[in-house]
């Protein structure tokens, strides 16, 4: 796998500086912000933090987390627990002191290791379909969304020196069409704020797969 010079914490920084959406504005935290919630215990002995204006880790609205818990969780938290030159990963928790589970993850990951066996768990899972092309090489399962896209290297000195970024939202509670459709929302904010940041072509992906999977 390709090693990359920019940390997952400078790359949330370009996400959080170029996340949007098309119903209302999505917050950007600083990179202090972004990640102070990984690995922490508040006051009030739940592990983790709470999400600026109730967006989890930028990506993951109140609606989405709603959806993939079945209800609207009165406690949520976030939880960043990889950080680091292969990529970041985001929970989200809900539930009281000594009650917390994870309901949601947010993915975004560098390389063709990640690549790979993303691909191999979305196409193994039931119900797996193709997903949008705006997330390049995509899949659709309940529960699961994931897409394979490909992305300005951190460290090329030409745009057009792409590689590998996996993004994967899973549901770890509700696995309906409603915690899909917000699984698929979410990867849908992180899509544009990487194009934004980094700038990514889910064009060439398909193109590459398509090469790929027809050569003799």
């Amino acid at each position: 796998m390709r090693s990359s010079t920019l940390t997952a914490t400078a790359l949330v920084a370009v996400l959080g500086l170029t996340a949007c959406t098309s119903e209302e504005p999505t917050p950007t935290p600083s990179t202090d912000e972004a990640t102070s919630s990984g690995g922490t215990t508040t006051d009030d002995g739940l592990e983790g933090g709470p999400g600026t204006n109730g967006w989890m880790c930028q990506y993951a609205s109140p609606d989405a987390v709603s959806a993939v818990a079945g209800e609207e969780p009165t406690t949520v938290r976030e939880l960043v627990v990889q950080d680091d030159a292969e990529g970041w990963v985001c929970q989200v928790l809900v539930g009281g002191a000594g009650e917390q589970e994870t309901v949601l993850t947010v993915s975004v990951l560098l390389g063709e290791e990640y690549r790979d066996a993303a691909r191999a768990r979305a196409e193994s899972a039931d119900g797996a379909e193709p997903g949008p092309a705006y997330l390049g090489v995509s899949f659709l399962s309940p529960g699961l969304v994931t897409g394979l896209t490909l992305c300005t290297a951190p460290d090329a000195a030409r745009s057009d020196d792409r590689i590998p970024y996996t993004l994967v939202a899973e549901s770890l509670a509700e696995t309906g069409e409603d915690a899909t459709d917000a699984l698929r929302a979410t990867l849908g904010e992180a899509a544009r704020s990487l194009d934004q940041g980094l700038g990514c072509s889910p064009q060439a992906a398909l193109a590459e797969d398509a090469a790929t999977t027809t050569a003799p």
